[in-house]
């Protein structure tokens, strides 16, 4: 394994961005791209992208990266594996910046580990249930996790299986619903693949209510939740199954469903006692009018960030269909389907 590692680093510095850098990269030798005039397409690469940010949260230069790499393609980073830090003035923007973050350079062709973030607001009390529970002080905690997060990138080599398990969950109506059809498509090339598939229905899901840690810790150590219900009895071990989870996901005003919002809050029992950092994830998106993006980067904070799970390159599949059989109409509907089966099978699959 190589010990090279790129750091993209548009923009100002800051004091303590200077020694996190020093403190997680000094066994490391590194490439240093701090303007985009240098900036290059890369294959197979390490990537530490670094920024830190103003009380605006705004950053041209952050920008100009983030403009040169989207226009550079899907294979700009092919093969590449990357982490995120954000550094931020004040107690705003540091997370939307990093789902943007995400969000592009996956794009592009980058992989995530699972929690593939370090994330230190202008007061870093983010950290400081980090911090209690590792016994330091918040200044400390910022440079272990930095340190924890290089090693995990370093050393990360993705999960292969004979015989892998994939989990599909929707909320959605099969007589109606344009994404069900575009993963019928995709279904239909994915059969060297175990699928199970759980319907999420109105009325068979409660959201989390925000139990107290130790409630929360007591049920998820017996890989149970307060409320019970599908959650427990069927979604809960079908999670700990799988080898890759695909979320069917519509465009409502913006936002995933309500019941897949209840079902990720949900996981969060389960989270306490097992995490997912080899539980690759995976999303088929279809809005009326606009706004996939805006979903994927949901998933992306609410299940890579938070919840560990590993965001392989290009994780969504994100379309435009209005009216019920929209999607059909797609000239390009069979070779997308195709395509993503395959990243699918290339992505679990041990060949």
């Amino acid at each position: 394994m190589s010990d090279l590692i790129h750091i993209l680093c548009p923009g100002n510095i800051s004091p303590l961005q200077q020694v996190v850098h020093h403190h997680s990269l000094q066994n490391l030798k590194s490439h240093w791209i701090t303007c985009v005039e240098n900036l290059q397409p890369l294959e197979n690469q390490k990537i530490v992208f670094s920024i830190s940010l103003d009380e605006t949260g705004i950053s041209v230069k952050l920008w100009e990266f983030l403009h040169e790499i989207a226009r550079g393609g899907p294979q700009y980073f092919k093969g590449c594996s990357a982490v995120i830090f954000v550094f931020g003035a004040n107690e705003l923007f540091t997370k939307s910046i990093s789902q943007q973050l995400i969000y592009y350079l996956n794009q592009a062709g980058v992989s995530f580990i699972g929690r593939p973030l370090l994330e230190a607001t202008g007061s870093m009390q983010n950290l400081k249930h980090m911090a209690l529970s590792k016994n330091l002080d918040l200044y400390e905690t910022c440079l272990i996790i930095s340190q924890e997060l290089m090693t995990r990138l370093m050393n990360d080599c993705p999960p292969k299986h004979k015989n892998p398990h994939l989990l599909v969950l929707h909320a959605s109506n099969w007589d109606t619903s344009n994404t069900l059809t575009l993963w019928s498509h995709v279904k239909d090339h994915l059969g060297e693949i175990n699928i199970k598939e759980i319907h999420i229905e109105n009325g068979a899901i409660k959201d989390c209510i925000g139990c107290p840690y130790k409630t929360c810790s007591h049920y998820g150590q017996q890989d149970r939740c307060y409320y019970g219900g599908i959650v427990v009895s069927d979604i809960y071990p079908a999670i700990l199954n799988c080898h890759g989870l695909l979320l069917l996901c519509p465009n409502y005003n913006d936002a995933i469903s309500a019941n897949m919002s209840a079902m990720i809050n949900r996981l969060t029992a389960l989270f306490r006692k097992t995490a997912f950092y080899d539980k690759y994830l995976f999303s088929i998106i279809v809005s009326g009018h606009s706004g996939s993006d805006i979903i994927a980067k949901q998933l992306i904070s609410a299940l890579s960030i938070n919840k560990t799970f590993r965001l392989p390159h290009h994780f969504a599949i994100m379309k435009t269909a209005n009216d019920p059989g929209d999607i059909e109409k797609n000239p390009d509907l069979t070779h997308l389907a195709q395509g993503f089966a395959q990243h699918i099978v290339t992505t679990l699959k041990h060949k």
